[in-house]
């Protein structure tokens, strides 16, 4: 990874067009770089749980489905609150459980603290990719097709981007059940 996530004592960016790279902001290389900050984002999501988002049109390029990270989501869902939740935002969940089928897997038994929604398709592509633990740490990728892109510990930032999310989220459905129903 190119530097670690940040320290308690860095960060400040919103997006590259409006505001530059500061002391509370770095950037993010690529999409391996993305995935290696998602890894320790949730490492530390695990150490002081709170909410998390989590946006993305497919979450092909995440690192979901990888020991670690399922791991981490254990000890963050272990460690947290009971009011504690974890928002995942996608496009669509098309091909999520043959990408992820760890996280999958695991999701079955905190389906209640782990909300998936799908964005309707007029927003589909409005959908970022973004990871935010609140009021601590927001990455999000803004060159989709490289990788490239921001991390924060600004909360005007990560305020921001949550309301874009949210936006989204409120005209969304529940998607990726637990369990599958038949006869």
């Amino acid at each position: 990874m190119n530097g670690d996530i940040p320290k308690p004592t860095e960060g400040r960016a919103a997006s590259a067009e409006l505001h530059p790279v500061s002391e509370l902001s770095g950037r993010i290389g690529s999409w391996r770089d993305f995935a290696d900050r998602v890894s320790a984002a949730m490492a530390m999501a695990a150490a002081e749980p709170g909410c998390i988002t989590l946006s993305d049109r497919d979450f092909t390029h995440w690192p979901l489905g990888h020991r670690e990270v399922v791991e981490a989501f254990q000890q963050w869902v272990l460690g947290s609150a009971r009011e504690i939740h974890c928002q995942v935002l996608a496009a669509n969940f098309d091909g999520f459980a043959r990408s992820h089928p760890r996280w999958v897997q695991w999701r079955k038994v905190w389906s209640h603290r782990v909300l998936c929604r799908q964005a309707p398709e007029d927003l589909a592509s409005s959908v970022p990719t973004l990871l935010v633990l609140h009021e601590k740490l927001a990455l999000r990728v803004m060159e989709p097709l490289v990788g490239r892109g921001l991390w924060t510990r600004d909360p005007a930032v990560i305020g921001d981007w949550l309301s874009e999310v949210d936006v989204i989220s409120q005209r969304s459905h529940d998607a990726l059940p637990p369990t599958t129903l038949g006869l």
